[in-house]
């Protein structure tokens, strides 16, 4: 276990907040884009909360690393954090660690990200990483986001530059309960159709709610996509 100190809050949307950790038992933190951390607050409490969370930066030579966390009535870590916590205090955590991460994907095949509300975390750190390096993929990447409202987007604009940055990536936020000039309807209905009509199977990359992410692997399953060849997944909730 380490220890890291929380140095920024940074409200993104209502309900998806920024934390921003320093640890200062390191000159910098060395890990894997995608990977996660296991963060604990009230450590050594009887009431002590242990949680995982996929880390949203990328390696940058520095001790810090960035989590975006969804507010979840009734949660115990999320209401000690949006309620509680503040600048300047201790937290206990173990990693970066997982193998939920690129590794040499992005030359074998095209890759697909799907995500939900916070689980845009292990993306964010893979394409802020490729942006970083100027690392430009030989196959395309996309990335389809799923929330309610535009007022629901995470790291918005950021997306924008990487599209611009990052040779064949594409952003696709999708919108379920409001009408706007990008895609309408819930995240499986956008890159379904891409599926159906691909050459080859891209790389199925799923972070986010159970829900989600089980339905998108029924819908994969019946196209013949296996769970490790073809698919790979985070849950959060």
């Amino acid at each position: 276990m380490d220890v890291a100190v929380l140095k920024q809050i940074i409200k993104e949307t209502d309900k998806n907040w920024r934390f921003i950790f320093e640890s200062p038992l390191y000159n910098k933190i060395d890990f894997i884009p995608g990977q996660l951390v296991q963060l604990v607050c009230k450590p050594g409490e009887d009431n002590s909360v242990v949680r995982n969370y996929s880390v949203a930066s990328w390696p940058d030579g520095t001790n810090c690393f960035e989590l975006i966390i969804t507010y979840l009535e009734g949660g115990a870590m999320s209401e000690y954090l949006f309620k509680e916590a503040k600048v300047g205090d201790e937290f206990v955590y173990r990693g970066p660690m997982g193998v939920f991460t690129l590794t040499n994907d992005i030359e074998v095949r095209d890759i697909f990200f799907v995500s939900t509300g916070s689980g845009i975390s292990p993306f964010r750190s893979m394409l802020g990483w490729l942006n970083a390096n100027k690392i430009q993929p030989k196959h395309n990447i996309k990335l389809f986001f799923g929330t309610r409202t535009k007022k629901d987007l995470l790291y918005y604009e950021e997306m924008l530059e990487y599209q611009k940055n990052i040779t064949n990536f594409e952003y696709v936020p999708c919108l379920s309960r409001e009408k706007w000039e990008g895609h309408n309807g819930y995240v499986h209905t956008a890159y379904l159709p891409e599926i159906t009509v691909a050459e080859s199977k891209p790389l199925i990359y799923y972070c986010g709610w159970n829900k989600m992410i089980e339905e998108g692997r029924g819908y994969l399953k019946d196209l013949d996509y296996k769970m490790g060849d073809d698919i790979r997944v985070e849950i959060f909730g």
